[in-house]
């Protein structure tokens, strides 16, 4: 009899975890930066301290101004999330998030491809977003829809 009543808290368990798997739960976020520069960032990059987020900063600075943006700072249950896609339907243009969700252990992001006028007369074509987020860091899988 006890068998079946700890198999059955197993099973209920178990169940719980995949419906959770099925119901993916949206992530908040925070949109830090935007900006638009060919560099050997990767399509994507999770930063979680501010030391980190300090040496890309040095990586963006232009040294045609005398001041840089202010570097943003970490607190806890945060960290950064920096996204480079390659555009694929608009040659200079911008990147807008549209959903953003846990499913397991992966971060899903669905982002659309979106004119940019300033990117357009500049012909720039290396949209960067970077973004603070609420939670743990996770796999990440970039969607363009």
């Amino acid at each position: 009899m006890n068998f079946l009543v700890l198999n059955c808290a197993e099973y209920k368990s178990v169940s719980q975890i995949n419906l959770q798997k099925d119901h993916p739960e949206k992530v908040e976020y925070k949109e830090i930066r935007r900006l638009n520069l060919n560099n050997d960032l990767k399509e994507y990059t999770v930063i979680t301290s501010t030391k980190e987020m300090k040496e890309l900063y040095m990586k963006f600075n232009d040294s045609k101004y005398s001041r840089s943006a202010p570097i943003p700072v970490l607190q806890k249950g945060e960290y950064f999330l920096i996204l480079k896609p390659g555009l694929k339907k608009i040659k200079y243009g911008d990147i807008q998030i549209e959903k953003m969700e846990t499913n397991g252990s992966v971060l899903n992001i669905l982002y659309k491809e979106i004119e940019n006028w300033e990117y357009a007369e500049k012909e720039q074509s290396h949209p960067i977003l970077i973004l603070k987020v609420i939670g743990e860091p996770k796999e990440v899988k970039l969607t363009t829809i």
